[in-house]
């Protein structure tokens, strides 16, 4: 909310400057984000590699708009993950380990996700606050009893928007399942 205060003045010289004062702290006090600007916009998902990610995968954040997340349970009390059409946005990271030929279930995937809102400025979310967001970690493999989807209430989320680029920076943990992807410090120019 701006304030505005008259003044009242003699002189019409001083009285435009007072004027262009009170509409510069009114406009400068207008922030319009990154996030609301870009997503906004943004119709269909977009897929950007990731230039830090382990030798022998490929790693990539996938950015789907008009979505929302959602962590379900089935009858064995497995956690899967759905998205569904809504009004939120979802940011997917993926790491995927390149599986070796001629092997039978050699594949590997681990994924992140989460959800903010199309006009999010930057977030700080730690430990039982990643909820917030719904961030959960997926490890897809032939792991008997620690492959699946988890939530993680473990950590730290920095998500930052400065003009043209977004910075994610996360540290996180699941308990009893082992993980490659630990922590990320990745950034995204639109």
């Amino acid at each position: 909310m701006n304030l505005i205060i008259l003044i009242p003045l003699q002189k019409p010289f001083l009285m435009k400057n007072v004027l262009l004062i009170v509409f510069l702290i009114g406009v400068c006090g207008c922030k319009s984000t990154a996030s609301s600007f870009y997503f906004k916009a943004l119709k269909k998902p977009q897929t950007f590699t990731t230039s830090k990610c382990i030798s022998n995968a490929q790693c990539r954040i996938e950015i789907i708009p008009d979505a929302t997340l959602l962590v379900q349970e089935d009858a064995f009390n497995n956690t899967y993950v759905e998205i569904k059409k809504g009004n939120r946005l979802i940011i997917k990271y993926q790491l995927k380990k390149n599986q070796l030929p001629q092997t039978a279930d050699g594949h590997y995937t681990e994924i992140l996700y989460f959800e903010i809102g199309h006009s999010e400025t930057d977030i700080h979310l730690k430990d039982k606050e990643l909820q917030q967001v719904k961030m959960t970690f997926g490890r897809l493999c032939y792991c008997k009893g620690s492959s699946g989807y988890f939530k993680v209430d473990k950590g730290t989320l920095e998500l930052i928007f400065d003009k043209n680029k977004m910075i994610l920076n996360t540290v996180f943990t699941v308990k009893n399942i082992p993980q490659i992807i630990t922590q990320l410090h990745e950034e995204i120019t639109f």
